[in-house]
């Protein structure tokens, strides 16, 4: 099999466009290397090339190449590194991609949009995706085998992509075929929400109830979050799903308070994203006044990592928010180390300590402890405690021992559909708890 190896350790090219070269290449994919073997990351390398279709050896001319800059670096995120190396001949990192099949959504991106706009230019692309460390842990095989399955691309007929290995080809594929079934999840009503109630320990009647996607895929059944959510964050579909989310919840809720149902909370996640979106409390302000809901019956939880990566602008979203008048809690407590003095400085009114912790409650000794320092601290600032992941009747006995307020879990309710958690509304609130 012909390899184009050697030709990425020259030292001498001229250059035709003006991304980096191969000397710069090379020496950001020996860091890459550098830091993913520290960190334990994993990256991708896809290596591109454009050819003619009447002649795979006739050169591409420059004015077409500059095109094919423009429209690759104008597709691909900012801290994506691309270069040129030769003639059509384009190389891609992808950095800290969480799996290897998700460098299938840029090199999708990057066929439709060739298909596109290279259609006058009679070109045809192909590409071969390496990634690390599966597929190479040095410099020189990373690139030989993307080379190699480039290679593989261009004889099974151009204009198409294909991972090193058979397993992860059939992988990226299905994980395909699954972010475009999700595009079509909202208009054909496929999404539906499930909820969870949260009870007052004490008191033992409903303190307010989690909103929880769904996704009746017509051919693999209810997904849960975990199995599709990644998808959305990765294509940008998660503002939509977010918008969705957030205008069923507050729908239902009004529908229930309208039928003559306990008013209460209905809390929902906001993503990332979501979060970080300039105009989040003015879309969230519209979809209340559009759903008639009272803010106070909102609440939005925000995962303590998303607020810890920049506390400042965290602090403004919060605040913005709350000027709504919703009810803002953190999420997953404990996992992303929240200092004291910052938590503190936001306007939140509770916080739900992460299930890990409470999943070892009350026979881990260091568990044990580390909820009761959270309830503590919780309490001494003012803030509700929310236990998410009771499953035992041994866990809620210790959580009522150390005060915390609420509690979420199995123990309760599985997450029902709308039609069903009503049922459980009455039965939830007279139910001793043990």
């Amino acid at each position: 099999m012909k390899t184009k190896t050697k030709k990425f350790i020259k030292t001498e090219m001229k250059q035709l466009t003006e991304l980096p070269g191969h000397v710069l290449f090379n020496d950001a994919l020996n860091k890459a290397i550098s830091h993913a073997k520290r960190h334990r990351k994993i990256f991708a390398v896809l290596l591109i090339d454009f050819y003619t279709l009447q002649d795979v050896h006739l050169p591409i001319e420059n004015n077409v190449l500059n095109k094919i800059e423009t429209l690759l670096t104008s597709t691909l995120r900012t801290e994506d590194l691309l270069a040129h190396f030769e003639d059509g001949e384009f190389i891609l990192l992808l950095t800290d991609i969480k799996k290897p099949k998700f460098a299938s959504i840029v090199a999708e991106k990057l066929l439709q949009a060739c298909e596109t706009s290279m259609k006058d230019f009679s070109l045809a692309m192909s590409m071969g995706i390496s990634i690390y460390p599966d597929d190479g842990l040095s410099l020189e095989d990373i690139l030989k085998n993307a080379d190699a399955t480039l290679y593989k691309a261009k004889q099974a007929g151009g204009n198409q992509y294909q991972f090193h290995t058979p397993e992860m080809d059939v992988e990226a594929r299905e994980f395909i075929k699954l972010e475009n079934d999700l595009k079509n999840a909202i208009p054909n009503n496929q999404l539906i929400l499930y909820y969870q109630p949260k009870l007052h320990i004490k008191k033992g009647n409903i303190a307010g109830i989690e909103a929880l996607l769904r996704w009746a895929h017509p051919t693999l059944g209810i997904l849960n979050p975990a199995e599709f959510i990644s998808i959305a964050e990765d294509t940008g579909l998660i503002l939509q799903l977010g918008e969705w989310v957030l205008r069923e919840a507050c729908k239902t809720n009004k529908y229930w308070q309208n039928e003559g149902y306990e008013h209460f909370t209905v809390a929902l996640n906001l993503s990332p994203k979501q979060f970080q979106h300039p105009d989040i409390a003015k879309k969230i302000a519209a979809i209340l006044k559009e759903t008639e809901l009272n803010p106070q019956y909102l609440e939005l939880e925000i995962g303590e990592s998303t607020v810890m990566s920049d506390v400042e602008f965290a602090k403004n979203q919060l605040e913005a928010i709350k000027s709504i008048g919703v009810q803002l809690s953190i999420d997953h407590f404990g996992a992303g180390y929240t200092s004291i003095s910052h938590l503190k400085q936001f306007p939140i009114s509770t916080i739900k300590i992460d299930q890990n912790y409470i999943k070892g409650v009350p026979n881990n000794p260091d568990d044990s402890a580390i909820t009761n320092a959270f309830i503590g601290l919780a309490h001494h600032l003012g803030l509700q405690v929310v236990a998410e992941g009771v499953e035992t009747v041994e866990q809620v006995q210790y959580l009522t021992t150390q005060n915390c307020d609420m509690i979420q879990g199995y123990f309760i309710s599985h997450p029902l559909p709308a039609e069903k958690i009503v049922m459980q509304f009455k039965k939830l609130m007279d139910r001793a708890l043990f």
